[in-house]
């Protein structure tokens, strides 16, 4: 029988036209096509009575239309328990299966033309693969719960540019079929990178934004004490990427030992050897963890960016959080289209401003002007209706901080274009040793005032200077946060102890560059002196900031800022949840401060009897 396959093979060559020494081919090779033709001839021989039945000699077995509806019916299941429970799953198990059965069936039709002509014409593969990027940017850019402005664009650029270079080595240099861009290779691996990558992206790009919005004071907390936007949300991006990546190194730890990849299954079941179905699911592994870790990181680099502006600033408001359900995909191309003329998410724009004592006025005289935040003209100017006090001055001292003419507004509410002013042509100066309080009703703008004089938020117009320095001159606002110390009025929440946090922000950059820092181990022995005088344990720093109490969180976070040797302290109600014993030591440490370092500071508090207290006690000092 392998003489009739040798002589088999020989006519065909000859009938083909090859030459014998042109037609060169391993022995393997040459061992497998004499076994497949020699079981042809075997097969043709046989009777029709002992021919091999579909799916017996390794091929697959047909499965028809019903009996794949048939196979749905267990997910009728699962909708019942959805129904019982009240999961409200029961719409999305009903729309995933249609949509498997309808876009399947479809991809099935539509790939033996794609495949026919890319054979041919690699523009074709090339078409066909974009398009299925665009489909897996709509769906990895759609899942997260808060997006922003270009967001699938970003999404779009971080999948196509990955999937380019994982595909240009694999087919290239790993894999180098005949023509290199021949669909039945590419388009079948392009869309498991693909389907990788939506999942990678969607969990990744979720967790980070989420932390932008939510995670806000832990990541705001680091900023005051001077670090950049990557040392302020390290933690959150090593996080997120992590709950990207994990999935897939998940399942490439336990592949071939618990489950079987489709990849593998469907060569297995069409009759390739296992050894070599076996190769190329690991040669699929290794192209999709490297893809779905360069999309994940691309995505969340831009997510980045887009969060933070050119001075090391949190910009919330740039993030919107989902409502209703999802656009269809005509209306995502649409949006895809008007996004390329105009892309970038962190465009400034133009926003109306309004006069809080106009709108509270609903008639004819309400009065609207359109301006650019970019601009330093004030426009429709409110009263201020926040006060800043000079309790003890010192007029022959050195100037430490002037606050000239800044202005602020804020949206009136989440994603409007239409501002209130809080303060306008507002200015204060305070010399070295002064303790200025700030007051004025809830709602005035006096956190946002210190959050402003901190470099947290953006001024619409004016300066600040510290001592001589003019901040808006200033190349790296993180020097101006070193030294411009803010302290939140919320409690500390974020992981780890006040120990770990005191070796942090001894690590920054900023720390290092700047001669005079105390270190780390002199930060905390500072602050448990501080703390213990104000009648905690010593030991209370070495806790999770979870553990400590608000009361005690207020006195670690100020005690670390005073060991921290601001020439500003920014205090934001960082006593409300005090007693009056402990309000007391507190208030004559901060003032023991600022008389003996020559610092500054600005107090929000509503509490009229304390501001009494610290004008008395530094005037009679």
């Amino acid at each position: 029988m392998w003489y009739l396959a040798e002589l088999y093979v020989a006519e065909a060559r000859r009938l083909a036209g090859f030459d014998n020494s042109a037609w060169d081919y391993t022995d393997e090779a040459r061992r497998i096509l004499l076994t497949k033709v020699n079981e042809t001839l075997v097969n043709d021989a046989r009777p029709p009575s002992e021919s091999v039945e579909s799916g017996s000699d390794g091929g697959l077995v047909d499965v028809p239309v019903p009996r794949l509806l048939l196979s749905m019916t267990p997910l009728l299941l699962a909708c019942a328990v959805s129904y019982i429970l009240n999961l409200d799953l029961i719409s999305q198990i009903f729309v995933s299966s249609v949509r498997t059965f309808v876009q399947l069936s479809i991809v099935g039709f539509i790939l033996v033309p794609i495949f026919q002509a890319g054979a041919e014409h690699w523009y074709v593969v090339a078409g066909y693969v974009l398009f299925m990027c665009l489909l897996a940017a709509r769906e990895g850019s759609a899942r997260p719960k808060y997006s922003f402005r270009g967001q699938f664009l970003c999404v779009l650029a971080a999948i196509l540019s990955n999937v380019v270079l994982v595909s240009l080595f694999a087919f290239a240099i790993i894999i180098r079929p005949t023509p290199v861009y021949d669909p039945q290779y590419v388009i079948p691996i392009c869309g498991m990178l693909l389907g990788n990558c939506i999942n990678g992206i969607a969990l990744s790009l979720n967790a980070l934004l989420t932390s932008f919005v939510e995670q806000q004071p832990e990541i705001e907390l680091y900023l005051s004490f001077g670090a950049t936007k990557y040392e302020a949300c390290s933690r959150l991006l090593r996080e997120a990427v992590r709950t990207g990546t994990m999935p897939t190194l998940n399942s490439m730890a336990v592949i071939g030992l618990i489950s079987i990849p489709g990849m593998m299954t469907g060569q297995v079941l069409g009759g390739s050897p296992p050894q070599e179905a076996a190769r190329y699911q690991m040669l699929i592994m290794y192209l999709i963890a490297i893809c779905g870790f360069g999309s994940i990181l691309s995505i969340d680099w831009v997510a980045l960016l887009v969060a933070f502006d050119k001075d090391h600033r949190l910009r919330g408001e740039r993030f919107t959080k989902r409502a209703g359900p999802r656009r269809s995909i005509f209306y995502t191309v649409r949006s895809c289209c008007s996004s390329m003329c105009n892309w970038w998410p962190t465009r400034v724009q133009g926003y109306k401003t309004v006069d809080p004592e106009t709108t509270s006025n609903a008639g004819a005289d309400t009065q609207t002007k359109v301006s650019d935040l970019t601009s330093p003209d004030p426009v429709d100017l409110a009263p201020n209706r926040i006060h800043v006090t000079v309790l003890n001055a010192a007029p022959n001292a050195t100037k430490v901080l002037t606050v000239d003419r800044v202005n602020r507004s804020v949206p009136l509410e989440a994603g409007s274009k239409e501002t209130r002013v809080l303060f306008a042509d507002f200015g204060v100066t305070l010399r070295a040793g002064e303790i200025a309080s700030v007051t004025g009703p809830s709602g005035a703008g006096k956190s946002q005032f210190l959050r402003l004089v901190a470099g947290l938020v953006p001024l619409d117009c004016g300066d600040l200077y510290l001592g001589d320095e003019r901040r808006s001159a200033m190349r790296d606002m993180t020097v101006w946060r070193h030294k411009v110390r803010y302290v939140t009025q919320y409690k500390i929440d974020t992981p780890g102890t006040p120990t770990d946090f005191a070796a942090q922000i001894s690590s920054l950059n900023v720390a290092k560059s700047t001669s005079g820092v105390p270190t780390a181990d002199e930060v905390i022995a500072e602050t448990r002196q501080l703390i213990s005088a104000w009648g905690m344990s010593r030991s209370s720093v070495d806790k999770e900031w979870k553990e400590l109490s608000g009361g005690e969180a207020q006195r670690v976070i100020v005690a670390l800022a005073i060991a921290s040797k601001p020439q500003v302290l920014l205090l934001d109600e960082s006593t409300s949840a005090l007693d009056l014993e402990s309000k007391l030591r507190v208030e004559k440490s901060v003032e023991s401060y600022a008389r003996e370092h020559g610092a500054a500071v600005l107090w929000i508090t509503h509490d009229d009897e304390q501001i009494s207290r610290i004008e008395s006690a530094m005037t009679s000092a």
